[in-house]
């Protein structure tokens, strides 16, 4: 397949927003390309950096993510018994800090089908919300939804990594939260990812060009929430998806997408079953890939001051 580059824009991301370090838009070498992997646009390229400093990776170009977003998978994903298998881990980790069918919780960036809040629902958790600006006006896109505030635990998973200003979403998300609230932030771990791997599902799926436009360290996300007055309670190094269970880990579904058409659309569609385990290289990572993770995924908790 030719790889198309995609037409430069006129404004590019070549300050870090962390720690002001500028990169040199002549200095190749500052830079790596990858394809997109959503099956639409697999024949764009995009340039990352990583900046230096804090180590905090940028997607270079700005482009029209409406565009993008018109043709993202996640958004055609159903609730069924494997989501509800991994939300209970998520779930787990918002119960061990005290939510309980008493709270009320805000998922921001659920997704056009609010998955996560569906499974909260069918359990009890009445007091469960969603809300995505790329959502339907009439379904969890409508912001009448952040009327119900505030909220005693917010939810924010795989979305400050999809944001221009990380800054303007946590203040925004900061007066939506209770004194003593609780918000959980999941994201990919810049510090983890290699990006001499352009050809590696277990790198490009999270380096996600170009929907991913800045992707940050355990230290840099930190410090993020530090600059709302949020206390750092907990961290957990892998996504709520990577578990010990066989078949339920990163690696194997990245292994999963390789054997297919390498794009992440494959994981929303009906499963190759007969590919999967005709593959001795899934068997194995379905097995032991948990133990093999390259911990690409962090999730940080924070406590906001009473």
């Amino acid at each position: 397949m030719v790889q198309q580059q995609l037409v430069s824009t006129t404004k590019q991301r070549l300050e870090c927003l962390i720690c002001n370090y500028r990169v040199n838009p002549n200095d190749e070498c500052a830079f790596s390309t990858f394809n997109c992997n959503v099956r639409a646009f697999m024949d764009e390229t995009f340039k990352v950096w990583r900046c230096p400093d804090c180590k905090t990776i940028h997607c270079l170009d700005v482009v029209d993510l409406d565009h993008y977003y018109a043709k993202f998978p996640v958004f055609q994903a159903q609730l069924t018994s494997s989501y509800r298998f991994i939300y209970s881990n998520l779930c787990g980790r918002l119960t061990k800090h005290g939510f309980s069918k008493d709270h009320s919780l805000l998922d921001y960036g659920c997704g056009a089908n609010g998955l996560f809040v569906q499974y909260l629902q069918e359990r009890g958790f009445t007091n469960s919300y969603g809300y995505d600006p790329y959502g339907s006006k009439d379904g969890f896109g409508n912001p009448t939804i952040l009327q119900s505030r505030p909220f005693d635990y917010i939810s924010l998973q795989d979305v400050i990594e999809h944001v221009e200003d990380p800054y303007i979403l946590l203040e925004n998300l900061n007066s939506l939260l209770s004194p003593g609230g609780y918000i959980l932030i999941g994201t990919p771990n810049a510090a983890k990812l290699d990006l001499n791997r352009p050809d590696s599902p277990d790198d490009y799926n999270f380096v996600h060009v170009p929907y991913h436009l800045h992707t940050y360290t355990r230290e840099t996300l930190e410090s993020l929430g530090r600059s709302q007055g949020w206390e750092v309670v907990d961290f957990f190094d892998r996504g709520f998806d990577d578990t010990p269970w066989f078949g339920y880990n990163v690696r194997a579904w990245n292994t999963y997408v390789s054997l297919m058409d390498g794009s992440v659309d494959v994981v929303f569609e009906p499963l190759k079953l007969w590919k999967m385990f005709s593959s001795p290289k899934f068997l194995f990572y379905a097995t032991f890939g948990y133990w093999l993770s390259f911990h690409s995924r962090m999730s940080v908790m924070f406590r906001k001051s009473i």
